[in-house]
């Protein structure tokens, strides 16, 4: 690789010593802002202040930040990069102001984690358990939602992990995938729905039966539909489409319906006495639970603490899974009996299940 060319060192020189916070700030607002006017409001400028700003920046740095597009203004390949650390750099900055606090507060530090859904039931919990009986200094804040948008927040720096089920094959490059436990799928229904009290449960029944789908477009989605093929039974009735944990087992409680759910969150339900598993074997998950975090930004000792417990209580989560493994093939509880011969089917490994 050839060095920098002189130009280019004397540039990065001009950014450490001429580019002001305030100038941060506004870049790492553009990261997701749409328009140049809402992320000055964010940071609390005027739109033609915001302007300046971005335009002293790219006069010192003797680079073309952002082009004008209509009345838009669209950052350059410069100006992406630019926006991409600013971001990254206020993010850290707000982790150790939050440090700091803590520190002020008597804590020993704080992190910050985001979790699908599906994850926020049993792992991460259990994993918050731990970590308040071991290290209870330690402050913790908790950001739930899809798993796209905790991947924006954990590359910003405003996350130190993302806790979901994840395809180590779609996750980027700049991220670290650390894979926890793989739970299983089971087919769940209403305590009071008939097939609860069975002992076997064929396709040929479950075919028979009113089914909620996963929301059309999800991985889940195509995995279900998969298996339905493979056996060559498809329910008769699917009048709803819906990925809502809560609103599907209200669902399920309310009608003689059927739904797909990882082993954890139906045996979390199945104990509150909301939801009971069928008799049909275990489905193979299409991806890990895992815990991401960025490449190149190392665990506070706070987040790394959390990471230890999240391992023990994936591990706790996975020896529960595999007890109940036993007790199925080993048929000491009739309502767990297999089906028939071949009515078992596999998710497709190949995809992930969205929370």
């Amino acid at each position: 690789m050839s060095p920098p060319s002189p130009k280019a060192s004397r540039r990065g020189q001009t950014l450490r010593r001429r580019v002001r916070l305030r100038q941060l700030e506004l870049l790492a607002a553009l990261e997701h802002a749409p328009t140049l006017s809402q992320a000055a409001r964010e940071v609390r400028l005027s739109q033609p202040a915001a302007s300046k700003l971005l335009g002293t920046l790219a006069e010192d740095l003797s680079i073309e930040l952002f082009e004008r597009a209509g009345r838009t203004l669209r950052p350059t390949a410069a100006g992406r990069a630019l926006i991409r650390h600013a971001a990254s750099l206020v993010g850290n900055l707000d982790r150790a102001q939050a440090d700091l606090d803590a520190i002020a507060d008597g804590l020993v530090g704080v992190t910050a984690i985001g979790a699908g859904v599906g994850a926020c039931y049993v792992l991460v919990p259990r994993a918050l358990s731990l970590l308040l009986e071991q290290a209870p200094g330690i402050a913790v804040t908790l950001r739930e939602g899809p798993m796209e948008e905790m991947f924006s927040m954990l590359r910003d720096g405003r996350l130190d992990m993302v806790v979901g089920r994840v395809d180590s094959a779609l996750v980027d490059r700049d991220f670290v995938l650390d894979e926890l436990y793989d739970p299983p799928i089971h087919i769940v229904a209403g305590p009071g729905h008939p097939l609860a009290r069975a002992g076997t449960v064929t396709w040929t029944t479950l075919a028979e039966q009113e089914w909620i789908l996963p929301q059309e477009g999800t991985p889940m989605r195509a995995g279900i539909e998969r298996i339905f093929q493979r056996v060559r039974r498809r329910p008769a009735r699917c009048m709803f489409e819906s990925s809502s944990i809560q609103t599907n087992v209200s669902l399920l409680n309310a009608r003689h319906m059927l739904w797909v759910l990882s082993a954890d969150i139906s045996a979390y339900f199945e104990q509150l006495g909301l939801l009971s598993i069928l008799p049909v074997e275990s489905l193979r998950g299409p991806a890990a639970l895992s815990a991401v975090r960025l490449r190149d930004r190392s665990l506070s000792p706070p987040a790394a603490r959390l990471m230890d417990c999240m391992r023990a209580a994936a591990k706790e989560a996975a020896a529960v899974d595999r007890g109940k493994s036993r007790t199925f093939h080993n048929g000491k509880n009739n309502r767990r009996a297999p089906p028939s011969a071949g009515s078992v089917a596999t998710l497709p490994s190949t995809h992930k299940i969205k929370a």
